[in-house]
């Protein structure tokens, strides 16, 4: 009995030196990095914006004009459907039907935030900047010799001196 509560409190013993010696070696370096501020310094990220608020600015255009178009219609329609067979107000009925239904299918074609035009452009042109971006926070990870990076407006708190804020390395590492 005795040789096991010997044991028992060596194996203790042996852990806690352990654990008290080994915590350094698994102690990480963590980095934040503002990722708002180092896109909104990034000129490709601010041309690949505008270019999609150019063109978004173009489909809203169109749709105002088929709007417009549709209006123009109806007023029209409004003023002479008094004296319009039923064969022509059927027709002219069919024909609004027609243009509303075309500017919701072009609207939900070219904005719609699942399967729009909107998603495509904003893939191809803001994907390639953010793995830039990415590729520079690695890059700065990497020099610095930190194990995690998090995003910073995702970090509630942190204790001053535990976590390195690499937010301007990342800037000046993308203007390279």
């Amino acid at each position: 009995m005795v040789s096991r509560m010997k044991l028992t409190i060596l194996s203790v013993a042996v852990f806690g030196f352990v654990l008290a010696f080994s915590t350094n070696s698994f102690a990480q370096k963590i980095g934040v990095v503002d990722g708002t501020k180092v896109l909104s310094g990034f000129s490709e990220f601010t041309a690949a914006q505008a270019k999609i608020q150019g063109i978004y600015k173009l489909w809203q255009d169109t749709a105002l004009t088929m709007q417009k178009n549709l209006k123009e219609k109806f007023d029209n329609y409004s003023k002479i459907k008094e004296t319009m067979s039923k064969e022509a107000l059927a027709k002219a009925d069919e024909e609004l039907q027609k243009l509303n239904t075309e500017i919701t299918k072009y609207n939900d074609a070219k904005t719609n935030q699942q399967t729009g035009e909107i998603v495509k452009l904003q893939n191809d042109l803001i994907t390639p900047v953010r793995e830039k971006a990415t590729a520079a926070v690695g890059t700065v990870a990497k020099k610095r010799k930190l194990d995690l990076i998090f995003e910073k407006s995702q970090t509630s708190y942190y204790a001053e001196g535990t976590i390195v804020d690499i937010t301007d390395d990342v800037i000046a590492a993308l203007k390279k």
